[in-house]
């Protein structure tokens, strides 16, 4: 594993601890909420620096129905964070004080929870998106030479449960009502342990993974099926 790849994976690890952080408001209180905030827009801009060559390849080559949904998805990612940004440092009273971005308090506020919540999951999806060739790094760093259909049956029903809870999860976070904005303010439980806050937002993270993953999957036998068909008619 060269230096560059060490440092994408520690910054994407940093990125997915702080989008926790950041979640937890009611446990870390505005003035850490924006110095997470800063930190995860350095964090999103050297993201973007080390993985420039996406930007350069987005219009070449073909475009396979996996590819539209990795870049339909990570533009959409790209969007929601940064007017998340520009919204928390609009309404920012520690932290970016210095920037003045005159939007109404009422309006950056809407912005800032809408796209907490869409960011989180379109960031949980990409890491879907992303997850297979993360499982071929743990298994060549764990030194797993070979398939053993038990660890493998063990670990994909771990992943179906895990998903199966984040979709109750995710119901009962009121996620849905928070991104079709059928709820304007946020609304913390204040005496809640936040290992049962973590737990919960885990498990909806499971569950975009589980989706994506799948769906990816899904979508790259349909293409290889689509080829086969085509080299065929060929011949």
């Amino acid at each position: 594993m060269n230096t560059k790849v060490k440092i994408k994976i520690s910054v994407d690890i940093l990125m997915t601890i702080t989008l926790f952080v950041l979640m937890c408001f009611q446990y870390t209180g505005n003035n850490n909420h924006e110095v997470a905030g800063a930190a995860m827009l350095i964090l999103f801009l050297v993201h973007n620096i080390l993985n420039r060559n996406w930007y350069k390849n987005l219009f070449r080559g073909k475009y396979t129905a996996p590819r539209m949904l990795q870049t339909i998805v990570d533009i959409s990612m790209l969007i929601v964070m940064l007017l998340q940004m520009i919204s928390g440092i609009s309404m920012s009273g520690y932290v970016f004080t210095f920037i003045p971005f005159g939007l109404r308090a009422s309006t950056a506020r809407t912005i800032h929870m809408l796209c907490a919540y869409a960011g989180f999951l379109f960031m949980s999806f990409h890491i879907g998106l992303h997850y297979g060739m993360i499982m071929t790094m743990f298994k060549k760093m764990l030194r797993f030479q070979t398939e053993n259909k038990y660890r493998i049956i063990c670990l994909r029903s771990v992943a179906a449960g895990i998903a199966v809870y984040g979709i109750y999860a995710l119901i009962k976070r009121d996620f849905i009502n928070y991104i079709t904005m059928q709820i304007q303010f946020a609304f913390f439980d204040y005496e809640e342990p936040v290992i049962f806050f973590v737990l919960d937002y885990f498990a909806i993270m499971g569950t975009m993974v589980f989706i994506a993953y799948y769906l990816q999957r899904w979508l790259i036998s349909k293409n290889k099926e689509v080829k086969k068909r085509d080299a065929g008619v060929e011949h």
